[in-house]
């Protein structure tokens, strides 16, 4: 943490006068290339200095790209620029978040009544899929074999088995290193519908994920039969080819990683200062999540020391190895559940249509509309970052409501934590080095 601070601090003095990677060779570098700019013509100068803005481009793209297509916002030290915020289809302009966040709170009293609503509906759902007739199905893997039993010779069966029972087939190792399934159906059973199952619709988080890097769904005919599936999601037919996807090995899994990440990061969110949250989209490299805090008065704006307290937070929800559950919602309920939010009250009014369904997901004391899929359990996060924050509006409007964002960064591997910290850091000092000088030369 001592060692990102100080980076990030070397980083905000771009017009200083001091050499700010404080090394040696750097400064000798830069004494050298002074000297040697002394003695050269106008002309030659001037293609110098046309070198070093070219340089100083191309490290602007590197850092807005670090990585595995890095998040678009780019790196801008500790404070990231604001960003164009969510869009939908409406016009509304007025501020919407009024007395929903007063001032920092830990543990909201609404986070419970929110969790009792969810229960009641859960209860609901469950009595409809006790409706449901389990039927034989099978599964074919990516290299051609068919499987239709566990080790136990337990038949797989729509509406009861789940791709991770599928992966303990073949590994347990496999099931518990797969952050995703993507299935390609055969056909549903005949008592599978798409629209009540809150399939149907448009994804609320699609436009954003776009934003940050992430390609949307193709949306024909073939490709609708091929889905991610959450690990523990019953399968609802017979699938001709399932993958089972990693992090290290795929961008989906990258992607659904991320996004539980930022529902985790929510949920501490929440829990800490009772923030309202809007939309946690995952980006093309790592993900944020925008909260309305209230106005300047509520003192909720987030800070450089809300960071650690987040981190920590994250932490204890990642120990507690909490399930991602889905639940599928109508409209009402919806509703229901997120009163007292005006921002997902706006989003389930504008995006999902009477007398349709949509899906939540739980994690914890976390429930947050979403369309999924997830990794099976908090505990798949094994290292977690807050990396920067920013202010931003709501619908990307400057006349709405302020937000406050939050970026962070996960890992399945605490080294994989480290590398890109340190990559970052490179990245930092380059483009800070190449600034400085091309300045030190007007």
């Amino acid at each position: 943490d001592d060692r990102r601070a100080k980076t990030n601090e070397e980083a905000d003095k771009t017009n200083s006068n001091q050499p700010h990677c404080g090394n040696i060779a750097t400064m000798a570098t830069e004494e050298s290339t002074t000297a040697a700019m002394s003695n050269l013509s106008i002309e030659d100068k001037q293609a110098e200095i046309a070198l070093l803005e070219e340089k100083l481009r191309n490290l602007k793209e590197d850092v807005a790209q670090s990585g595995d297509k890095e998040n678009k916002a780019g790196l801008q030290g500790r404070r990231a620029k604001a960003s164009t915020g969510p869009r939908m289809d409406d016009s509304t302009t007025n501020l919407i978040g009024g007395e929903s966040f007063l001032k920092r709170e830990v543990n909201p009293a609404w986070i419970k009544v929110r969790a009792d609503i969810y229960d009641d509906v859960k209860k609901r759902r469950d009595e409809e899929l006790s409706k449901k007739i389990p039927v034989d199905i099978e599964v074919t893997l990516p290299d051609g074999k068919v499987l239709s039993e566990d080790k136990e010779g337990n038949k797989y069966q729509a509406w009861h088995t789940t791709p991770f029972d599928v992966a303990c087939t073949i590994s347990r190792g496999l099931a518990d290193n797969t952050a995703v399934a993507r299935v390609t159906y055969t056909a549903y059973v005949p008592d599978y519908d798409p629209e009540e199952d809150g399939m149907g619709g448009v994804d609320t988080l699609a436009e954003s994920m776009a934003d940050g890097g992430i390609d949307a769904a193709k949306d024909d005919d073939k490709s609708k039969m091929t889905v991610l599936w959450d690990m523990t999601r019953p399968l609802v037919g017979s699938v001709s080819k399932m993958e089972f996807l990693k992090f290290e090995d795929d961008q989906d899994a990258r992607t659904v990683f991320w996004h539980s990440s930022a529902h985790i990061m929510g949920e501490a969110l929440e829990r800490l200062y009772g923030s309202r949250l809007t939309i946690g989209p995952p980006l093309a490299g790592g993900f944020y999540y925008d909260s309305y805090m209230g106005d300047a008065n509520s003192d909720g704006a987030f800070r450089e020391d809300d960071y650690k307290p987040v981190e920590a937070e994250v932490q204890k929800i990642v120990k507690q190895k909490q399930k991602f559950e889905r639940l599928v919602v109508t409209k009402e309920e919806a509703l229901d559940m997120f009163a007292g939010n005006p921002f997902k009250e706006q989003i389930i009014s504008t995006k999902i249509p009477d007398g349709t369904r949509t899906t939540v997901y739980r994690c914890g004391d976390l429930v947050d509309l979403c369309r999924g899929p997830h990794v099976p359990n908090t505990g798949r996060i094994k290292a977690f970052a807050a990396t920067r924050h920013s202010a931003t509006n709501w619908l990307g409007d400057t006349e709405n409501d302020s937000l406050q964002r939050i970026y962070g960064i996960s890992f399945p591997d605490k080294k994989m934590l480290k590398t890109w910290l340190e990559n970052q850091d490179k990245v930092r000092m380059e483009f800070h080095y190449v600034e400085t000088s091309f300045f030190s030369r007007r």
